[in-house]
């Protein structure tokens, strides 16, 4: 009988249960150069009593390139790998191809300070979209506020906002009169210790292609309008040094590496 009355509880229980969403919507209006506070949401629900399945993918390490560029071979989308950057970068950096196989987003994004190029990949690493872009004016990774270099390594998206109506605020605090100097986007990046770096719009087109912003990844407006639509949150972005900024991060005793962003037409040919 008391078996009966728990099987019977244990079903009443399992038909009541339901689930539950929270949100949290924080927009905090503030002027650019500060950690603007976009909208987050935190969604959790619980529909079933069942053990839940475990969709996590399986992570993948490999400790030579010749172990990341054989999954690449040996997998069914080794034809879209052979047409990307993903092969080649296996033998100069097996960090960041290792982090990219990983990738759960469609795509990453890499900033090129040596061609200063904006490239949208694919998850296989074959180039989606390619826009011209300016950077910081001076050379070498960031490390301080105000030294006006862009940061370098690998990074994420953290969110997105409409930056349409921010003022710039100088170092000493001094607001601009002026808005529309950070385009209509701001794609804020997650970069460990820094807050106000991302990428963005511009009032000054003619700028882009040179050396000519506080720390920031300038676009077009009509660019950045349209790489809004081809991130997410989360999506790795990575920023990879010129030859001289690697000069100038060699003397500071630092190495970052530089990765090729024009696909190698050998390994096309050759099937790597």
């Amino acid at each position: 009988m008391k078996r009966l009355v728990y099987i019977l509880g244990a079903l009443v229980a399992a038909s009541l249960w339901g689930g539950w969403a929270t949100t949290e919507n924080n927009s905090t209006a503030v002027v650019a150069g500060l950690n603007n506070i976009g909208s987050d949401s935190v969604f959790s629900t619980v529909t079933s009593l069942a053990t839940p399945i475990d969709t996590t993918p399986i992570e993948l390490s490999f400790n030579t390139a010749d172990e990341a560029l054989k999954y690449m071979e040996e997998s069914e989308h080794w034809r879209e790998y052979q047409s990307g950057i993903l092969p080649q970068m296996a033998s100069t950096n097996l960090d960041y191809v290792t982090r990219l196989l990983n990738n759960t987003h469609d795509g990453f994004i890499v900033v090129d300070k040596g061609r200063m190029k904006l490239i949208r990949f694919d998850k296989y690493g074959e180039p989606v979209a390619t826009y011209g872009m300016a950077c910081g004016k001076n050379y070498g990774t960031k490390h301080k506020r105000s030294d006006c270099r862009t940061p370098e390594g690998f990074f994420a998206v953290k969110r997105v906002q409409n930056s349409t109506d921010w003022k710039y605020v100088d170092d000493d605090g001094n607001v601009s009169q002026k808005t529309g100097e950070f385009g209509p986007r701001f794609i804020r990046l997650d970069i460990p210790g820094i807050t106000s770096i991302g990428i963005h719009g511009t009032c000054a087109p003619w700028s882009i292609g040179g050396r000519r912003s506080h720390g920031c990844i300038r676009l077009k407006n009509e660019n950045i309008m349209e790489l809004v639509d081809l991130v997410e949150v989360g999506m790795p972005v990575i920023v990879s040094p010129g030859t001289k900024d690697q000069k100038i991060n060699k003397e500071e005793g630092y190495d970052i590496p530089r990765i090729s962003t024009v696909v190698d037409t050998e390994q096309l040919h050759a099937g790597l």
